[in-house]
């Protein structure tokens, strides 16, 4: 597929397909039902993925916070 390797032969209308369905995709993966989708707005969509990239970065810091607090714990036991 020319759109995964960068080619320069991607013409405009197939990013535009290949970005809606991709977004679709991904909406769909997080349990928005497709006749949901199709009656919301691109402002609702752009607010919705706004909510869920902000809702995944959160998880992402929190998991990041835990490793590195279980990390210096387990530091912690080397040094008695």
């Amino acid at each position: 597929m020319a759109f995964f390797r960068g080619a320069n032969t991607v013409t405009p209308e197939e990013a535009l397909v290949f970005n809606y369905w991709i977004l679709t995709i991904h909406l769909l993966k997080r349990g928005i039902p497709w006749d949901t989708l199709q009656r919301m707005t691109e402002d609702e969509i752009h607010l919705v993925l706004g909510i869920d990239a902000a809702m995944s970065q959160r998880e992402e810091d929190e998991q990041t916070r835990s490793m590195g607090s279980s990390m210096s714990m387990s530091n912690l036991g080397g040094f008695n």
